[in-house]
Formats: C-alpha cells, structure tokens, sequence
C-alpha cells in the first residue's frame, strides 16, 4: 500500500485485504493463546499454518493432532453480525452501519481442507479420522447458520471440544503418532502467494519507486555515501535498500536484475548493487551481462 497513490483503482481493495488479514491473523493469535496455556491429558500436537500438498496445494490454521482423530481449526474474525448460506456457499457480514460483505464459505472451505488432509494421509499409508470446526475469534460476533455438521465454536471452547472428541481408543502407537507430526512439518512448505501486480492486475508502472525510510515510512530516501539519507526525518541507514528489495519480490516476478534493481531503487552504482544482491543469499541466473537474482524460497503459488 505505501507503493501505490491512495487514488488508485485498487487501494481500497488492498486496504480492506489488509484490515482482514490481520483481523485473521488476530483470531489465530488468540486460539493460540487459550491452546499454549491449555494441558491437555492426552498427546498432542499443535500445528499452526501447515501447508501441505497432495492432488492441490492446500493451507490449514491450527491442526490439533492426536494418536485417536486429528482436528483442523478454520479461524474467522470477522465483525458485525454474520450469515452462513447452503446455496451459494457464502460467509455474509451486515456491518455495524448496514452495509453487506460477501466472503467464501467457511462450511466450504473447511470441507475442501478436511478432504485434502485425508487425501495426504491415505497416500502415507496413514488412517486416521479428519474432523473439523469453525473458530470465531471473539464473542462479539453474532452468526445465523444453517444445519451443519462442523461445529461452530469460540477459541476458549476448543480445549474442551478435543478432549469430548476423544474416547481413549488410539489408531496410532507413540512412534507413530510422533512419526506423523514429524512428517507434517519435514513435508510443510510456506506459502507464498502471487506477486501483488499479478494478483490484482497492477501494471508495474503504476507502483511508486524508491527506498522507504525505516523510521517515518516516507518513500525516497537518498543515497549519500554509505549511508541512505530521509529528507522527511533526517534519519540515517545503511541497510534500508534491502526493505525495497524484499518489496520488490512481492510486488513482481521473475528474476530480479541489477538494471531493475538500481531503477526501483534510484541508485547509479550497478557495483553497489552488485555487491547487494549477493550479500542478500539471492540466487543469480543467466549469463553475465544478462544476469537475474531470484529467491529460492519464493514458490509462487
């Protein structure tokens, strides 16, 4: 959002993106808070953010594993009173000042979720039932459901639903049990998503260039010497351009090359760059004069 003028097309769009993904990433933190001060009598693990693989990529929020069911969590924050549709599958909001959001499913979302672990289990040879629940972050929100059989539970819920789940009849010895979480994470791969002008169709052009200073958040920094200078705040850096850089590799794809790089930058000095981009453990690709830098642990998906 700093590298695009407020008047753009698609600002607020990003802005609202923005708001929800930390209001998500809000109620994950709290049902993480109620299960790190929760014990539970049987084993366990918590696994949070797994990314997995099996016919299709896909993500789940908190995955409580045990020896007898495992358990994945599809956490909502969302404010206002809320409505969950059969058909259409849809998740719909009535703000506070009435107007109406519509967000996917989460009843559908959880159901492709569940489906796809089971699918990842049964080509590790592994039986073991996939249940799931709908987690709502706070207490504040209001929901009208239809029949369903996912639960709708709020975070401090949880501990008592997974111990109600268990019956003490285990499908897994301890080896095994703590050979599959071990397996999850050895097989986890973080999700990157699309570059930001290709997922919201950004022309390059249109994004604000420059070095942002890490003290005032101002675009424009001024290389001065070893030293990256705020005409905003008068602050001082000496690693401020690499912020840009990471930018950049959201922003964009494909390999990053020097030219680019001191454009998106503002710098002259192709040698400076040169030594940046590979102190930075960037990846070159191509022949010299044409040489890209990429980032082997951005996977696009």
């Amino acid at each position: 959002m700093k590298r695009l003028p407020e008047a753009h097309p698609e600002y607020e769009k990003l802005k609202q993106r923005v708001a929800s993904t930390k209001a998500g990433y809000g109620g994950e933190q709290e049902l993480d808070r109620i299960l790190g001060n929760y014990t539970f009598p049987m084993p366990t693990h918590i696994l949070n953010d797994v990314s997995l693989s099996s016919s299709s990529l896909f993500q789940i929020d908190t995955l409580i594993l045990t020896p007898e069911f495992a358990l994945i969590c599809e956490v909502k924050n969302i404010a206002g009173e809320l409505s969950v549709t059969e058909n259409p599958p849809q998740l719909l909001r009535i703000a506070n000042n009435g107007q109406i959001s519509g967000f996917p499913s989460p009843i559908a979302q959880l159901t492709n979720t569940c489906q796809l672990f089971e699918d990842w289990l049964t080509t590790k040879n592994i039986s073991l039932p996939v249940l799931g629940c709908v987690v709502l972050a706070y207490p504040k929100q209001r929901l009208s459901i239809f029949k369903t059989d996912f639960p709708f539970l709020f975070p401090s819920i949880i501990p008592q639903h997974v111990r109600s789940l268990y019956k003490n009849h285990p499908l897994l010895s301890i080896a095994e049990f703590e050979g599959l979480a071990k397996r999850i994470v050895k097989e986890h791969r973080p999700y990157v998503p699309k570059p930001i002008s290709i997922t919201y169709s950004i022309k390059s052009d249109d994004f604000l260039t420059g070095v942002v200073c890490p003290a005032c958040d101002s675009l424009g920094m001024k290389k001065s010497g070893r030293f990256w200078c705020c005409p905003s705040c008068r602050t001082r850096s000496t690693t401020a351009h690499r912020q840009a850089i990471h930018d950049w590799y959201h922003l964009f794809e494909g390999p990053l090359t020097n030219e680019e790089c001191r454009r998106f930058c503002g710098v002259q000095c192709s040698q400076f760059m040169r030594r940046t981009l590979l102190k930075m453990n960037l990846t070159p690709v191509g022949a010299t004069k044409n040489r890209g830098y990429i980032k082997e642990n951005i996977r696009h998906h």
